[in-house]
């Protein structure tokens, strides 16, 4: 767990640390099907770290929440980039 990443919401942020992985090829193109474009993969090593934000902001960039996964205590968060509107909405 060596990456930062911001829970952001309309009046806050939040850090975790979390770890980065790769979105697979099936899921990418299963995700593409339905319009989604998922980008990125982060790890949080305890699920309870996470609240329910639709938004992640990682190395400056704004990212939207597509889906998670619990496995056991660890939580997957898929994202995709947010759009223009949203990145003037939560900057």
């Amino acid at each position: 767990m060596n990456e930062l990443i911001s829970f952001v919401t309309e009046t806050s942020s939040r850090d975790v640390l979390c770890g980065l992985r790769s979105i697979g090829l099936t899921e990418f193109y299963q995700a593409q099907a339905t319009n989604y474009r998922p980008e990125l993969k982060f790890v949080l090593a305890d699920y309870l770290d996470y609240q329910g934000e639709t938004y992640i902001r990682y190395n400056g960039d704004l990212y939207v929440v597509i889906r998670t996964y619990r496995t056991g205590q660890e939580l997957e968060i898929v994202v995709g980039r947010a759009s223009s509107e949203e990145v003037e909405l939560y900057g």
